[in-house]
């Protein structure tokens, strides 16, 4: 048997830090993805470049109650366009399209909640994992708040060449600027849920700008200001960055925003001296999508 599943990236977060007693984000997820493959196989070849998403068919039977030799004769097999190191939740992709799969290869299916779990004892995760919007404890896999709203916004992402490995960044105590930035962050959550009660994307996007500029005390992107600036002028709803990444995102409406113009004055800036690669995607739904099961 085998079964084919994905999952979107996300281009960082619209907003993160300290909430109600601990850590929260809200991750947003875009139309680029991980496919995960898993197959029932003799001697499967372990890919070492995979382990975090080996380690989730693991997790996965050992929630189930499976014994762990049924995860020997499966074969993983990961393709993704998502940009590693960025901040883009491409591991979270990874390992939550791997654990939907071997759910589904042993007849079994995972609840979102379930779902946190496994993730989150492997390694701090994005709330891509989930279907709709959702206010996430990416620590200890606990879902705060759904939000049924699916913004279907554009976002030119700005992707910088420096790479940011997120174990290592976390590794780092930064509760300090954490508690500092916490008014700042209330008000960006504060901001987030009118706009989702109202449907108002400029709200969202101020939500999202606040909370950018708040973290840049404890990952500093380049020029951001000057980007904001920009966006603000040529009509976009606002700025988002990967709060422990480097990616930034630009969130616009293509029928409201000349996006050449756009490009051209970030181009007079020298912003893409800082972030060389940039292209244009849009917001999707998440969640983990089984594509096939034979």
């Amino acid at each position: 048997m085998k079964v084919k599943t994905m999952c979107p990236a996300s281009c960082g977060e619209l907003l993160q830090g300290e909430l109600n007693g601990g850590e929260k984000l809200i991750s947003y997820p875009i139309d680029i993805y991980t496919v995960a493959v898993i197959e029932e196989v003799k001697n499967p070849v372990r890919d070492m470049r995979i382990r975090k998403a080996t380690e989730a068919i693991y997790k996965t039977l050992d929630y189930f109650g499976m014994h762990q030799k049924i995860g020997d004769t499966l074969a993983l097999n990961i393709e993704s366009d998502i940009t590693i190191e960025k901040g883009m939740a491409s591991s979270t992709a990874d390992i939550a399209a791997t654990a939907v799969a071997t759910a589904a290869l042993i007849g079994k299916k995972l609840s979102n909640d379930a779902l946190a779990r496994i993730c989150t004892e492997i390694e701090p995760t994005d709330s891509t994992i989930f279907k709709m919007l959702t206010l996430f404890d990416h620590l200890n896999g606990i879902r705060i708040r759904s939000f049924d709203w699916n913004p279907c916004l554009d976002v030119l992402v700005l992707e910088s060449d420096k790479k940011l490995n997120t174990e290592e960044f976390r590794r780092q105590d930064y509760k300090f600027l954490r508690k500092k930035n916490k008014q700042k962050v209330e008000k960006a959550y504060e901001i987030f849920v009118s706009s989702y009660e109202r449907k108002d994307f400029s709200l969202l996007g101020k939500a999202a700008t606040m909370s950018a500029l708040a973290n840049q005390n404890i990952l500093y992107k380049e020029k951001l200001k000057e980007i904001m600036d920009i966006s603000f002028r040529y009509g976009c709803y606002g700025v988002n960055v990967a709060h422990s990444g480097t990616v930034i995102g630009i969130i616009f409406e293509k029928s409201k925003v000349d996006v050449e113009k756009l490009i051209e004055a970030l181009r007079e800036k020298l912003i893409y001296l800082y972030y060389s690669k940039y292209y244009i995607t849009k917001m999707v739904e998440g969640g983990v999508r089984i594509l096939d099961e034979n």
